[in-house]
Formats: structure tokens, sequence, C-alpha cells
């Protein structure tokens, strides 16, 4: 398939049960035990288990009481964010040392363009593919599956065929084979309202998307997008790996909280604490944004989302914390909350960025250069909301609260 490269060459690589691995790599000990990464309450939502833990039939998304009730042994650990996003990075700086095409798709995966290293090394993209797998396992001790093919929608289908530590080739000579008897719910792109509304018009595989006698019922179920779906079920897509395309468009954190609470000392710690790790995110990756939103759940699962925008594009940890509890206090209705966030939107990277009109420019005076940045941000959201909701920390000497979350 791959003998001759006249073809571009896309690795799609999906490190293997992330969260649960990067434990088990900070602490050997763990290794073949049943572990999840999770809340520690029992109504806690499992984000990641190991693949021990899933021979109990445990998996991402399990309310943590459940899982329990299928292994009484289970090991539970929160999620630590900071470790993760460091591991993340060394994982991109090690695959970006292959090729510079390189496009991140989340926390733990990302498209590559290897064709030009397959060319000039004269390597079969298996070769290269297991010398990558073996490089981030020397280095994080972290496993990870390649999908190989000329596009990125069958790289990404074939990365999760064989896990962990898999290789898969899909192209449009073995698509019939390997892709088309796999049911559409594990098609890409295919979410789980589609899929009911497929199958209950009988398109139940791939293989039935791909069928053009379909076409007028997934058009009708599917609208505008049923042409795209159809061409990749049929291996064609035109995407190229773009490394200015990064899906991590947002730097974000969230956190369920250990009990319900409506404790606003609680609840502007937690405020406090996502907007360092946001803060810290996004200095990591250089991206700046001028939007700022946060997330409010409530027991019953009622959520709000809600988010405004700054004459500057920012990283400050102050200037997040300090939006971040303006629009909670704007927002919160006093009743118990369950969970927190806090997201930079539509971030930017700091290099590429070139502000048209500065609201700096008229400043001479270079020495207090941040500090007056920031008061002028912070005038800027003050007048936004007609009064003086937010302040800095050094500005407050009596203000107990204030001073505890502005700090």
């Amino acid at each position: 398939m791959f003998k001759r490269v006249v073809m571009q060459v896309i690795f799609h690589i999906d490190l293997n049960a992330f969260y649960a691995s990067a434990e088990i790599a900070r602490n050997p000990k763990l290794k073949n035990k049943p572990l999840v990464i999770s809340g520690q309450s029992r109504r806690s939502i499992i984000t990641t288990a190991s693949y021990e833990a899933r021979k109990f039939g445990i998996h991402s998304a399990m309310p943590l009481f459940q899982a329990y009730q299928k292994c009484k042994d289970l090991i539970v650990l929160p999620v630590d964010f900071e470790y993760y996003h460091q591991l993340s990075n060394d994982f991109f700086n090690i695959i970006a040392s292959y090729s510079d095409v390189l496009e991140v798709a989340s926390i733990d995966e990302c498209y590559v363009d290897v064709t030009k290293i397959i060319q000039e090394r004269n390597f079969h993209p298996i070769k290269l593919a297991k010398e990558i797998q073996q490089d981030v396992y020397r280095q994080l001790h972290l496993k990870c599956s390649i999908g190989i093919s000329p596009n990125k929608f069958l790289a990404k289908m074939a990365s999760d065929m064989k896990k962990p530590m898999g290789i898969t080739i899909l192209t449009r000579s073995n698509l019939k084979e390997l892709m088309w008897p796999l049911d559409i719910q594990n098609m890409f792109g295919v979410g789980k309202k589609t899929t009911i509304k497929l199958k209950e018009a009988g398109i139940n595989t791939i293989k039935d998307i791909a069928d053009y006698s379909n076409y007028d019922i997934l058009r009708q179920i599917v609208g505008k997008n049923a042409l795209l779906l159809y061409r990749k079920a049929n291996g064609i897509d035109s995407r190229m790996v773009d490394p200015q395309q990064n899906e991590l468009k947002s730097v974000g954190n969230s956190t369920t909280l250990p009990y319900d609470t409506s404790d606003e000392v609680i609840l502007y710690d937690t405020l406090k604490k996502l907007a360092k790790k946001v803060s810290s995110r996004a200095k990591n990756r250089n991206l700046i944004s001028n939007s700022i939103s946060i997330t409010i759940k409530y027991t019953r699962f009622e959520s709000i989302s809600r988010q405004t925008t700054i004459n500057s594009y920012i990283n400050d940890y102050e200037i997040i914390l300090s939006t971040a509890k303006m629009l909670f206090d704007a927002n919160y209705n006093g009743r118990a909350v369950r969970l927190l966030g806090v997201s930079l939107n539509n971030t930017i990277d700091k290099k590429d960025y070139k502000e048209q009109l500065s609201i700096f420019d008229s400043s001479n005076d270079k020495t207090n250069n941040n500090d007056d940045d920031l008061d002028i941000i912070l005038d800027d959201i003050n007048k936004k909301f007609k009064k003086p909701i937010i302040t800095k920390a050094s500005k407050i000497k009596n203000k107990n609260i204030q001073k505890k979350y502005l700090k």
C-alpha cells in the first residue's frame, strides 16, 4: 500500500487511557490495577478508566457508585489537570520532532503529516509509527495508538481500531473490510442523537452510510452534512493537516465539587483555583484571548454558561479571576452548585497577535506598563457593568472576602 510514497501520509496519534496512564507513569505501583480518574464522592462521574478497570465493565462517563458495584477494589484518583497538561505538552513536543506539520486535536491526540520524513528516510510508515511509539513510551511511559492513512478521517478511524499500543493502516483499498462493517456509533462525527435517528431509518453500519441508495434518507436526517458523511464513509476527506487549526480554541478547566454547596467562600475559592489553572495552561501554550466564560452547573444538572469580552488579549491570572468572579456574581442564583468551570475562548497564539488599536500607545512610561495595562482592562470591565465590580488586589485593604479571593 505504501511501498512508494506518492501520496500524503497522515498519522493520527492517540494516547491510550491518557489520564489513567499518566497516573501509572507517575506511580508504577498502580500498573495492572483497576484505576479510574474521578471526583471523590460516589455520585461523581468517571473521567477515565484504566484498561484493567475496563475489564470489569467500567468506562468513562459512568457514575462512580456504579463502578464500585462492579469492582470493590477500585482505585480512585482525582483529576490533576496541571500534571496532565504538562505531559500533553511533552507528548506534542516529541511528535513535533518528527514533523512540524502537526495539528492538535485534543489534550491527548493529534494529526501529523509525515510524508516528508518518510520520503527523506525511505521508511515504511509502520516502521516510523513503531519508532514514535517507542520514543513516546521511553520518554513519558505512555502508550499510544497510531492510525495511518492518506487523509485525516481515515487516520482517526484507524487509530481507534487497535488499543492499546496499536498500529493500523486504513486506506480506500481496505476500508470495505475494516471500516464498513462497523456500527455507525463508531463513526467519527456521528453523535448519539444522530445515531438513534439513523438506526430508526434502517442505517446501522458505516457501509449503509456509504451506500448511495441511502443518500436521500441520510439527507433527510442530517441535512447539509449528508454529503460530508457520505464522502467520509467512502474514505474521501480533503482536509489538510493544518497547524493553525488547533482545535483547542478554548483553554478551560472545570471541576465537580466534593459535594453540592451554596457556600460562596468555597465557590470563590474554586473559581480562584480554576482561574490559576487556566492562566497557567494558556501561558504554557503561549495563548491569549479577549473572551472569558464561566459555567455553573446546579444540583439537578441544570447548567448555564456566560461569557464576556474585554478590550485586550490576555492570559493574566488576575484578570481571568476578576472577570470570572464578575460573571459569577452577575448570574449565580444562590442555589447549590455541583460544578464550576472557567475558560478562555477563541484563543490565539501570542506571537501572531498584533493589536491594531493599542490602548496602551499613549503611555510613554514603560516602567509600570503591566500595571497600567491591568488598570485599563479592569476599568473597561467595570465600565461595561456601570459599577466598580472588580479591582486589583493591591488596592483592596479592608475587604476581607475580596482580598482573600483576588490576591
